[in-house]
């Protein structure tokens, strides 16, 4: 797993273009602890910081390749395949000769057999950049779920790209400004990531699914994968054995490693089933598992709604039924104060603090602990309808409204009322729900899930897997997602509402297909959220620092919101630990001070 970054300038590039991408790898160095290369000719300039998964000693990156004709292919690849071996054997049949055993050269190899079509033959996770010397273009590519992040920026004559914004940041060309349209997804979409939108001015993602190639005058996008709806014949029985085949699959496919891997274990159905899989799964013993709990948390817990019980006596229940090694991280008030400023710079972004502080000592607790890889849950939900906003959605809002409220009611009035804030959630919902596949004859309530499933896997998936991608490479660990395997999602995209919750349970299938591996007060447990809460010593050092916040008429913050509205949000908490939304509104405003302070971000 790497950081990537570069640029092509078909004018030719900038003045002191090593600089440039020496800088750009810089603020990617979290990504790859392991070694930093660049690579660059008289238009593109590439970069890369490697974590070393596979071949340890080869797969320095950038890498170069000819094609058949002789020509210079130029890659720099963030990603895992876990079908590179199949891939490599294929290729050398048909007569490519390897001098590494990477799977970076197994993609450079297919691109130059298959041109952007190799991407079809892809299973992993990947994210990448390829220059094509001779003619001149710029290929990035994404895998189907967007597991891996790429942004990039278009100039007048340049693409500028790289897996995080603060890379991109890092370019002379490129500077930190705030729109409407980046005021409207600060304030009325977080946490929730928006794939045809951005917060910063000029900001693009590869969207997942897509190659984009680029040259000097057009882009040409190529849409290579996406949900289809299809009518779905099998019966419970074999819905079941399917399910457990395809996840069985994509498990045992993700434990290519040539380092230790381990596996995050809440004690829910969805991390148990890839935990018990994983451990039967491994040739070399034991597996070691991972969770999170906080100091003092069986007497001040939760304030969300999504979180129903601790997980870390479930996790030591399944620990000791599949034979694993457990380690729970305890994290405490100190912790969580120490960590919190280093989360939003790794992040680059404001976002959902609560969450993503926590989850990175749990990353770092594990490469602490000498495991480099893990195997998560993330993505069951989104496959098996496991969130309590399927049941009673809106007909027209996004079905989490009630969930993760807007904070758009923070900004001052002429910010909102002048720029149309509010009016572009609208449009973001419009625009998505146009986008549903739909099946003939489907009735009104599956018609509806669908449309559900579908918004969650474009908009909330894409918040979960950037932040576990964003917290697990902050540690240097590579995070893998079973659930995100484009088949199992294909096939679980179209089990009926009824099937899914077979038994009139959440997740009733996918409870079925585990119930071999697991206990089963486990295979039971209502679900239970990723445990965001905080003691409410952290939350009253919140409400105290917004308190702060206000005080200081100067913080940049106060360009967009409003001293006046946070006032009276703090007078109605009044220190109350209890209040979910106000505790992410509040931990929001401070992470969206504190990135405009440290980006000088301008507002335009």
């Amino acid at each position: 797993m790497c950081g990537i970054a570069g640029c092509v300038s078909w004018n030719g590039h900038p003045l002191d273009i090593e600089g440039v991408i020496e800088r750009m790898t810089a603020r990617l160095a979290h990504r790859g602890p392991d070694g930093t290369g660049a690579w660059m000719d008289s238009l593109a300039a590439l970069g890369h910081t490697r974590l070393s998964i596979i071949d340890l000693h080869g797969g320095t990156q950038p890498m170069t390749v000819r094609d058949r004709g002789g020509d210079m292919l130029a890659i720099t690849y963030n990603g895992e395949l876990y079908n590179y071996r199949k891939l490599r054997s294929e290729l050398q049949a048909l007569g490519r000769e390897f001098v590494t055993e990477s799977d970076t050269e197994v993609v450079l190899h297919a691109f130059a057999e298959w041109g952007p079509s190799c991407v079809d033959r892809f299973t992993g996770m990947f994210a990448f950049a390829i220059w094509d010397q001779s003619r001149r273009r710029l290929v990035l590519a994404r895998d189907p779920l967007g597991v891996k992040p790429l942004f990039y920026v278009r100039t007048e004559h340049s693409v500028i790209f790289g897996s995080e914004e603060k890379a991109i940041l890092a370019h002379p060309e490129v500077d930190a400004e705030l729109n409407r349209e980046g005021i409207a997804e600060l304030f009325c979409m977080v946490p929730m990531m928006n794939r045809g939108r951005s917060i910063l001015r000029g900001f693009r993602q590869v969207p997942p699914g897509h190659v984009l190639i680029f040259d000097e005058s057009r882009c040409v996008t190529i849409n290579y994968w996406e949900l289809t709806a299809r009518p779905h014949g099998d019966d419970a029985v074999t819905t079941a054995a399917r399910v457990r085949e395809l996840l069985q699959e994509s498990v045992q496919g993700q434990l290519v490693s040539d380092v230790t891997l381990g596996a995050m274990l809440s004690g829910g159905i969805d991390s148990s089933a890839v935990a018990a899989i994983a451990a039967t799964g491994r040739m070399d013993g034991g597996l070691s598992t991972f969770d999170v709990d906080y100091v003092g948390a069986g007497t001040n817990y939760s304030s969300s709604s999504l979180h129903v019980d601790r997980d870390s006596p479930w996790a030591h229940r399944v620990s000791a039924h599949i034979g694993s090694t457990h380690s729970t991280r305890m994290v405490s008030t100190a912790d969580l104060l120490e960590a919190q400023d280093h989360t939003l710079r790794i992040w680059g972004r404001p976002t959902h603090r609560a969450a993503n502080v926590s989850l990175y000592l749990l990353f770092r607790h594990i490469r602490d602990n000498g495991v480099s890889v893990v195997v998560g849950g993330e993505g069951a939900d989104e496959a098996f309808a496991g969130y309590a906003w399927w049941q009673g959605a809106p007909a027209d809002a996004f079905p989490w409204h009630s969930t993760y409220r807007s904070a758009a009611d923070l900004l001052r009035p002429e910010v909102a009322d002048r720029r149309g804030v509010r009016e572009d959630t609208h449009d973001s919902y419009a625009t998505a729900i146009a986008q549903v596949p739909t099946l003939d004859g489907e009735s009104p309530r599956d018609r509806q899930a669908r449309q559900v499933s579908w918004l969650t896997y474009t908009f909330y998936l894409d918040y979960l897997l950037a932040r576990v991608d964003r917290m697990s490479m902050a540690a240097s660990v590579e995070a893998r997602v079973p659930f995100c395997d484009r088949e199992l999602v294909q096939y679980c995209w179209n089990i009926p509402w009824d099937l899914k919750n077979r038994g009139g349970i959440e997740k009733g299938i996918l409870r079925d297909a585990v119930r071999d591996l697991l206990p089963t007060d486990v295979l039971m447990r209502r679900k239970s959220g990723y445990p965001t809460a905080q003691t409410g010593e952290y939350q009253r050092a919140s409400y105290a620092a917004a308190a702060a916040m206000v005080a200081d008429r100067n913080a940049p913050v106060w360009e967009i919101a409003d001293p006046a509205a946070v006032t009276d949000l703090l007078d109605r908490t009044d220190g109350d630990v209890a209040d979910w939304t106000a505790l992410n509104h509040v931990t929001y405003l401070l992470d969206t001070n504190a990135w405009m302070a440290s980006l000088g971000v301008r507002v335009v």
